[in-house]
């Protein structure tokens, strides 16, 4: 009983630090995106409830992160926009990993990076969303927020 109580105490608990992380790195010469989202937030932003069935416009859980992400996450290289090509998601608790790459853009041609990143933005006033950006010669961190939702980036 004493167990039971103590598990159901920290269920409860909500992580107190909101974050997303996403790492956009080159493999071979392709740009490679992966966002980790704490789980319990990601289904907050998408009004969902813990074992609540996914709704019907949906195919599955994939097809309703690839939206959310596609709603919230944007990205332009060389001034235009650039499609995020969804690859898979996958639950790693506390938190959804999801990889994507950008369709049709090699690491050759990049020469600016726009990103506007406004996952869990309108959800949470402490809300951060950290990226790790290690493209061609360029490695750096930037943490983005409700003041500042954009960076730009030239190589």
């Amino acid at each position: 009983m004493m167990f039971q109580a103590f598990i159901l105490f920290f269920s409860m608990l909500v992580h107190p630090l909101h974050v997303s992380v996403c790492d956009v790195v080159q493999k071979n010469d392709e740009v490679k995106l992966t966002f980790k989202i704490f789980y319990d937030d990601l289904q907050t932003a998408m009004g969902l409830v813990p074992g609540e069935e996914i709704p019907a416009k949906y195919s599955g859980a994939d097809a309703l992160i690839k939206d959310f992400i596609s709603k919230n996450f944007k990205i332009k290289v060389n001034g235009k926009p650039a499609e995020l090509k969804y690859k898979e998601s996958y639950k790693a608790m506390p938190a959804i990993w999801t990889e994507m790459t950008l369709s049709n853009i090699k690491v050759s041609e990049l020469k600016t990076l726009e990103i506007e990143n406004d996952i869990m933005i309108g959800l949470f006033n402490d809300q951060t969303n950290i990226i790790n950006v290690a493209l061609k010669n360029h490695k750096k961190n930037y943490a983005l927020n409700k003041k500042e939702t954009s960076v730009k980036i030239n190589f």
